[in-house]
């Protein structure tokens, strides 16, 4: 198998009170992953993990923001090394010469709660933010604001729906890595059909 691109997100608890979310360590409650196979260059799968939460249950405000629900955990949900196993067997997260890829600093999300788990990180270091990169590339203004769906619109490429959603949104990360790679703005030397 050739390598390949894992575009990775997640989804954590949050609260529509920011000084009390800050005051909190977030926990995963959804990872969603896109495959990018660069012979290809087409995004061969994507999936996800539904996290059991343990430390809070599913605000209001989370809910309507990410559409999953404490009953969706409650049923689908599984322990965060149980989901750290399967991304590490099944996708290879912590194997380098697989590129992960992000929107934002998902490291710094995620680490606390494995942490907090005493559950290893699973996935290698050299995890892409994205988003810091497109920000000092391509936006004009110190303070303008870098989402993944406006760097999508900026690439023409459709933004997976729900938004919110990980796997979704991984999805419409590597659409946008791909067209990236296609313009020339990201790994400059690949082109379609070649490898990392």
């Amino acid at each position: 198998m050739g390598k390949r691109i894992l575009c990775i997100d997640t989804e954590l608890t949050c609260w529509d009170d920011p000084a009390f979310q800050k005051a909190q360590t977030l926990e995963i409650i959804q990872f969603g992953l896109a495959e990018i196979d660069l012979d290809r260059f087409t995004v061969s799968r994507s999936g996800s993990y539904y996290v059991t939460n343990t430390r809070h249950g599913i605000s209001k405000f989370c809910y309507d923001l990410t559409g999953i629900s404490q009953k969706t955990l409650d049923k689908r949900g599984m322990p965060l090394a149980q989901a750290a196993e399967l991304m590490t067997q099944k996708w290879g997260v912590g194997q380098r010469w697989n590129a992960l890829v992000s929107w934002g600093d998902e490291r710094a999300c995620m680490e606390p709660d494995f942490v907090a788990k005493g559950v290893a990180y699973p996935f290698h270091n050299s995890l892409m933010n994205l988003e810091d990169y497109f920000r000092f590339s391509f936006c004009q203004k110190r303070r303008e604001k870098a989402s993944l769906k406006s760097a999508a619109i900026r690439y023409g490429v459709e933004v997976a729906q729900p938004q919110h959603n990980a796997e979704a949104d991984a999805l419409t990360l590597a659409n946008l890595v791909m067209a990236m790679i296609r313009a020339g703005d990201l790994y400059p030397a690949l082109k379609p059909g070649d490898d990392l």
